[in-house]
């Protein structure tokens, strides 16, 4: 064999041990699911059955009420003991369901209340040893083992065997001949097979159920990857419970405007392309570092990028020096020589979703629009923050400030340069005016 057909072989053998890998771990989460609904379903039906069985006792036995114990007919004991523990069997399986609630997804479990239940109704057959009593409950027993009561491994089918063999066996001893076995074993031989049919059809229902349902919550957890990577995890939790959302106000919001510098002289030579590709990988690198600081990203506009603080101002300091230094990095493997300005305020805003179509969360209010001019009005490479963030943050951070500057609608205003973590400042780029240390 050649060593190219060798690795052939040996990518075929790999590819065939993933398959089957992947085989069983399926086959196993579905015998895990079906464990968890046919038990769920046995004990619904339990507690139907539990309180008719006592029902249909009274009516069978009420006339031999009045008689007293010697009245009763040995058959109507033997079927009265049948109703007793057959009440006891689907009392306990609720009773096991509430207090022992881990054998719901115990295999075991499952088939040990089947087969219980495929031996009482075959007690019930053989009370008289003629099948006298009501074949009904023989056919109801095994279908609710057939149907209701689903183990993931063939063992119902010799369950119903065994069954057949036993009521075969007390007929054959007690019939007059060979022929009058016959004539009683037809109909519970008919049972039998339509239960090992059913079975056939209820597995088969089962296994399609699960594949749909598994379609269907994959298609789920997929929405709810887009919704969550479009809104915040409270909004998009209200708009999964209803159509539209409440603002929210917010007494202490940090707002962070983030702008790519030359940005604009620095798309005229690349193709629209390109320019998507460096936004995308600049622009996902900032997710990264918003999704580790845990705040919360608004939008993009072009090359700016929003992000707010409801409660984290430390956070939202030092996601700034990150996105920086992400900056940087990406200068220096790509050799491009994009600045970032950033700009920070912090103060009351609202929060919330508007309009009815292609929903659109946005933060609103005067710290906004302040944020955003701080942006605009810092330098690249630096980061440009109001005095109300530098009160809360300066036993964190180290700060230079600036000189006070003119901001639209606000008049002069002081304002400070957001250097590093205290005792990690990495300074200012050079040509940044400042003031002397705050």
């Amino acid at each position: 064999m050649t060593a190219r057909g060798g690795a052939s072989m040996v990518a075929r053998c790999h590819a065939h041990a993933a398959w089957r890998r992947g085989s069983v771990m399926q086959d196993q989460a579905f015998r895990e699911w079906l464990v968890y609904k046919s038990w769920m379903q046995g004990v619904r039906y339990s507690k139907v059955v539990a309180c008719l069985l006592p029902l249909g006792a009274l009516a069978i036995h009420a006339r031999f009420l009045g008689s007293g114990w010697q009245a009763f007919p040995a058959s109507s004991v033997w079927l009265l003991a049948w109703h007793v523990v057959a009440e006891l069997f689907f009392i306990a399986i609720i009773l096991l369901d509430r207090w022992v609630p881990r054998l719901r997804g115990k295999e075991w479990a499952l088939n040990a209340a089947c087969a219980s239940a495929v031996a009482l109704a075959t007690w019930l057959s053989i009370v008289d040893g003629r099948l006298r009593a009501d074949l009904s409950i023989y056919a109801a027993g095994l279908t609710f083992v057939a149907a209701v009561m689903c183990t993931p491994r063939p063992v119902r089918r010799p369950m119903y065997v065994l069954s057949f063999l036993v009521l075969g066996m007390a007929v054959g001893w007690r019939a007059g001949g060979g022929a009058e076995a016959l004539a009683l074993l037809v109909n519970p031989f008919c049972v039998v097979v339509l239960c090992i049919e059913l079975d056939k059809f209820t597995y088969a229902r089962n296994m399609e159920l699960y594949a749909q349902t598994q379609l269907a919550e994959s298609e789920r957890a997929r929405a709810d990857r887009v919704l969550y990577n479009v809104f915040p995890a409270h909004i998009a939790e209200e708009l999964k419970r209803s159509d539209k959302v409440s603002a929210v106000k917010f007494d202490n919001m940090g707002v962070l405007f983030a702008d790519l510098a030359g940005f604009t002289s620095f798309s005229r030579a690349l193709p629209p392309n390109a320019l998507v590709l460096v936004l995308n990988e600049i622009f996902s690198s900032f997710d990264d570092l918003v999704e580790r600081h845990q705040l919360e990203k608004i939008k993009t506009i072009g090359d700016a990028y929003m992000v707010v603080s409801y409660d984290q101002l430390l956070g939202l300091g030092q996601l700034a020096l990150d996105m920086g230094e992400a900056v940087q990095n990406y200068n220096r493997t790509t050799g491009t020589k994009l600045g970032m300005r950033i700009g920070i305020h912090v103060g009351p805003a609202v929060a919330g979703v508007i309009g009815v179509k292609r929903f659109l969360y946005d933060v609103w209010g005067d710290t906004v629009n302040v944020a955003s001019r701080m942006e605009a009005s810092g330098e690249p490479g630096a980061i440009h923050v109001t005095e109300a963030v530098y009160l809360q943050t300066r036993n964190s951070f180290e700060f230079s400030a600036r000189e006070p500057i003119e901001l639209k609608d606000r008049g002069r205003m002081s304002t400070y340069w957001l250097l590093g973590r205290t005792g990690h400042s990495a300074g200012l780029p050079p040509g940044v005016p400042v003031s002397p240390q705050a």
